[in-house]
């Protein structure tokens, strides 16, 4: 998408915010033009606290950063081009322990207070949407019955284009397929099929997104687009 196409969409997208319709008249339109040039100055800080917040990690192009996000980097974490993590609101923390890998893909969105801890393996793939206060972990750290045994490792894998609702917890060894949707509040303990909806406590198949029109272009969709599917998604179960 073309630096004029982001630019026509994101007034598009600000004009709904504060009209609820285009804007129409001169001062609108000044308006608008005046928060669009303030989100352009305050996207260039979150670019420079991006290489201040992630100077430990291996990061490629355009990464930004908003508020005090936590680094704990003793392992390795790889943050792909163009995305964004979000900490202002809620403190945001990304742990990689001894030889752990956190593999972030592109153009991928972490919002605030999201916790993702490893010490094995936590891939998150390319254009998704990571809510507030999700957690993902790895590693249990200790037995149920024996808390001074350790319970293992196991990998958690999240596909393309998947999106995992606020306060969301993925938990060790499950594969999130592409395009899957994890709603609010679910504990997620076992494999999330492709284009599938699940939720509950421990989470379940809710809906079978069979054709992937259904969901929205998370790499192109604004917050608008995705209250609108939560809207439609509480409305029908």
């Amino acid at each position: 998408m073309s630096i004029k196409k982001k630019l026509t969409d994101k007034i598009g997208v600000l004009s709904f915010d504060y009209f609820d319709r285009p804007a129409q008249t001169t001062a609108e339109r000044r308006l608008i033009y005046w928060v669009l040039i303030k989100t352009l100055a305050g996207w260039v800080i979150d670019l420079m606290n991006g290489w201040m917040r992630l100077r430990k990690c291996t990061t490629g192009k355009m990464v930004t950063v908003k508020g005090r996000l936590k680094i704990n980097a003793k392992g390795s974490i790889l943050i792909g081009d163009y995305s964004r993590i979000w900490s202002h609101v809620g403190t945001t923390q990304i742990s990689a322990g001894p030889r752990a890998v956190i593999d972030i893909g592109n153009n991928t969105f972490i919002n605030a207070g999201a916790i993702i801890t490893s010490r094995t393996h936590i891939r998150i793939g390319n254009n998704c949407h990571i809510a507030n206060q999700v957690i993902m972990m790895d590693d249990d750290f200790h037995d149920v019955y024996q808390r001074g045994s350790k319970s293992g490792k196991e990998a958690i894998i999240v596909g393309d284009n998947v999106w995992i609702a606020t306060r969301a917890m993925i938990l060790k060894g499950v594969t999130v397929g592409d395009g899957a949707v994890v709603a609010a509040g679910a504990v997620v303990t076992k494999d999330v099929a492709p284009y599938t909806l699940v939720g509950g406590v421990p989470a379940k198949v809710i809906k079978y997104l069979d054709d992937p029109d259904e969901l929205p272009d998370w790499n192109n969709a604004d917050w608008t687009t995705i209250e609108n599917f939560i809207n439609e998604f509480n409305n029908g179960h």
